[in-house]
């Protein structure tokens, strides 16, 4: 069993504790905050043996196995670094950060302490999205020539969120819209060659809400939109030369959205097939993935993750340049 600690008790660390509390594979052992009383209180609400006042606290604790990062976006640098070179396997959540160098860096301290990293989308790792990827490489709607990924809901207490704060790494682009960046790219396997985008501003300069079409060498071309002032939502639809299929790909199923819809063939009279996948928490799939490679570490598999993040987050600031401009 992993034994993971911890680092920050914001909401998200709530939502992994708890689908995890009844995991085979996982052990949350500790928790860290910079406020002993905060870090207290989160052990005691969910039974976990040991709070520490410091994230370097639960670093030095040699339990420790491996450790899951979800500090506010400017922080994940310092801290996957910093972790690494502790010698602890790291879950770092998306964006893993705000640079290709500070990527690089991260994973190059990882490769070197022989330590697992990998960034968190809980996604990738639901039936829904695993299904539909393969649907599609098995060629279920033939070529794929247009993609269309949205993801988009209202921004709650604006004045004291995260999402909102420039000095914290904010913007729409690394939050929702790197989601719909990488499922483009797992669908296409590719960097853009072209980028033509839109955005909107608030009153600090940090983007909104952002459009953008991306044109790949295949042909291929992909739409993104993302918008935190929205009604939530949150779809992927592929075009294929013979075939469509749409699906949402959600960081959490239930029973109403796990499922994909698959429309078949080129004649206008059709029904769309509804295949219905298995439902959970992709935070609880997610965890579980990271387990076995933590366990059966793979430097090949290390090396494909690391370009996957240094491509997503090539993507991300290329969109942010063609809206500033």
């Amino acid at each position: 069993m992993l034994k993971i600690g911890i680092m920050g008790t914001a909401n998200v660390s709530r939502s992994f504790t708890e689908v995890l509390k009844d995991s085979a594979t996982i052990k949350i052992t500790a928790i860290a905050s910079r406020s002993l009383e905060k870090a207290t209180n989160f052990a005691a609400e969910f039974g976990i043996e040991k709070a520490y006042a410091s994230y370097e606290e639960l670093l030095d604790d040699p339990e420790i196995e491996a450790v899951y990062i979800p500090l506010p976006n400017t922080l994940h640098a310092e801290w996957v670094i910093k972790a690494a070179q502790a010698k602890k396997h790291i879950l770092c959540e998306k964006p893993i950060a705000l640079t290709i160098e500070d990527v690089t860096k991260m994973y190059e301290e990882a490769i070197r302490n022989n330590v697992f990293l990998m960034e968190g989308f809980p996604y990738k790792f639901q039936p829904q999205t695993i299904l539909m990827l393969k649907m599609i490489k098995e060629g279920a709607i033939g070529e794929v020539s247009q993609i269309y990924a949205d993801f988009g809901f209202t921004v709650d207490n604006a004045e004291n969120n995260i999402r909102l704060n420039p000095e914290l790494g904010g913007g729409v682009m690394w939050d929702a819209g790197a989601y719909p960046v990488s499922i483009i790219r797992e669908i296409t396997g590719k960097n853009p060659k072209e980028i033509v985008a839109f955005g909107s501003f608030n009153d600090k300069g940090l983007d909104t809400a952002v459009s953008a079409m991306l044109q790949f060498e295949n042909g291929i071309t992909a739409q993104l939109n993302c918008n935190f002032n929205a009604a939530p939502h949150r779809y992927v639809r592929v075009i294929g030369s013979n075939g469509i299929i749409t699906a949402g790909y959600n960081n959490i199923t239930k029973p109403n959205t796990a499922y994909i819809e698959v429309k078949k063939g080129l004649d206008w009279n059709y029904e769309l097939e509804k295949i219905e996948v298995p439902f959970g928490s992709g935070l609880f799939f997610e965890a579980e993935s990271f387990a076995n490679y933590c366990t059966h570490y793979n430097s090949e598999k290390q090396i494909m993750i690391m370009q996957q993040s240094i491509d997503n987050t090539a993507t991300i600031l290329n969109i942010l340049d063609v809206i500033k401009q």
